[in-house]
């Protein structure tokens, strides 16, 4: 039976634990609401972006062929951007996405004769060590999302696709809900479906900013700033899909953090009362020793 002091230092255990985690929840907190604010600022852009894109779509007509849109027939290899986070501490967001990539290869490995792998963090670079080819680790990507990052890798799975080295490339990541739920997604990324009014019909030349009848004028011509603005919109999608995968992660570990908290101060509730009882089972004893003792100097 555990005495007095062990439940002492098991309630001083309890305590740090419970410090920390508080401390952790507070910052994670703190670093969710710096995430939901950089989403925030950059939905207006993306708006603007989808704007242009449909628009400049509508006057180049189908006639118009990008390279990034040419699917590759027939495809034989598959590389997928798998995005996670590069530390733990965060509930299941790791391992709910790193599982859905793990079923997505099983499914086709019949269909690829490869499928590679771009780690952007620590914790699916080892998760995948050993189990796929990883092409190329980019650790920090969603501890920290930036432009900068997105339009490096960006540019990076543009030249791979554009040269043959893949035939398909798709992004996985989690796809942020709120602060408790987030879904796994793993989408398409190149070939870029081509842009056309139907695909955002609120974006439409009848209903954007400048009215049915006005009149439209492109600099450049349509067909170039397709081909401007088709790369810019997947690197602003892996942009995206990072600025998700920060929030739910914050979100996740915040959750997690604060589950951590209440379970220790129940503990700590639960640890108290046994000490408590230990204790006054120890002061019966030592009542009864000493009446036991009086009792036999009376005799």
């Amino acid at each position: 039976m555990p005495t007095l002091k062990d439940y002492n230092n098991k309630l001083v255990s309890l305590r740090n634990t419970r410090k920390m985690t508080k401390t952790m929840q507070m910052v994670s907190a703190t670093k969710f609401q710096r995430a939901l604010a950089a989403q925030a600022r950059v939905r207006p852009y993306a708006t603007a972006l989808n704007s242009t894109l449909t628009r400049a779509a509508c006057a180049a007509g189908s006639d118009t062929q990008n390279p990034l849109c040419t699917p590759h027939t027939p495809a034989y290899k598959a590389l997928v951007i798998v995005l996670s986070s590069d530390r733990g501490l965060c509930g299941s967001f790791n391992h709910g996405i790193h599982r859905a990539v793990t079923r997505w290869i099983v499914e086709r490995e019949n269909r690829y004769t490869d499928i590679d792998l771009i780690c952007c963090s620590r914790k699916a670079a080892a998760f995948f060590r050993g189990r796929q080819n990883i092409r190329a680790p980019y650790e920090g990507a969603s501890a920290n999302p930036t432009m900068a990052g997105a339009m490096q890798l960006g540019d990076e799975v543009i030249q791979t696709f554009l040269k043959g080295h893949y035939d398909e490339i798709y992004l996985a990541y989690n796809e942020f809900i709120n602060a408790v739920s987030r879904t796994p997604r793993i989408e398409i990324l190149l070939p870029a479906a081509p842009p056309t009014d139907e695909q955002n019909p609120a974006l439409t030349l009848e209903n954007v900013q400048f009215g049915p009848t006005a009149e439209v004028v492109f600099e450049p011509s349509p067909a170039e700033l397709l081909n401007l603005l088709i790369p810019q919109t997947i690197r602003f999608r892996i942009f995206s899909a990072m600025l998700e995968t920060a929030a739910g992660e914050h979100g996740a570990r915040m959750s997690a953090m604060d589950n951590a908290t209440k379970n220790s101060d129940r503990l700590i509730e639960s640890f108290t009362l046994l000490r408590n009882r230990v204790r006054q089972a120890g002061i019966t004893r030592e009542l009864g020793e000493i009446v036991t003792g009086a009792e036999a100097l009376k005799g």
